[in-house]
């Protein structure tokens, strides 16, 4: 399942940019995800015009089409890897489950800051998820994405509280 989500911040691309670029970034996050138990940033290098970041994310429950079934604990756990040019504004991204839960999941994209007029800056995020659940994937996909947007609103205000701060 193919996927865009854009916000749009008050804020120049550049400072916006070292929001992104900001390792509190991640931390902050988790606090404003009901979902997420925690994000904990692995990785936080910028070399070269590049940086590559680790963050692993514990969601605190399963979907809840998957309430009242036994899920474990790790099939709730992920890193995303991202790695973002400073050239181009832009990251790649793919998120990584635990190596026995990879055979059901994938996703990945990018992530781009455009300039908008009157010193503005647009968020916006490409991807794919693909969730390999007989009969059930279509539908966990759609739930999977609902609460990747979710993710990406709170990381839109997170954003704009690493902007004013």
């Amino acid at each position: 399942m193919h996927f865009t989500i854009c916000h749009e911040l008050d804020a120049p691309l550049d400072a916006v940019e070292l929001a992104v670029l900001s390792p509190e970034l991640g931390p902050r996050l988790a606090s404003k995800v009901a979902a997420l138990e925690s994000v904990v940033t692995v990785e936080h290098a910028l070399q070269g015009g590049e940086l590559l970041r680790v963050l692993r994310f514990q969601a605190s429950a399963p979907l809840p089409i998957f309430k009242g079934y036994p899920v474990a604990r790790d099939a709730m756990s992920w890193e995303e890897r991202s790695t973002y040019r400073l050239a181009d504004h832009a990251s790649s991204w793919e998120v990584t489950p635990k190596a026995q839960w990879r055979s059901y999941f994938r996703s990945r994209g990018t992530y781009r800051l455009e300039w908008l007029p009157d010193g503005r800056t647009r968020r916006r995020v490409d991807g794919d998820i693909e969730i390999r659940l007989h009969l059930l994937g279509p539908l966990v996909e759609r739930l999977a994405l609902a609460e990747v947007q979710r993710t990406y609103d709170a990381e839109a205000d997170t954003l704009r509280e690493l902007v004013s701060a």
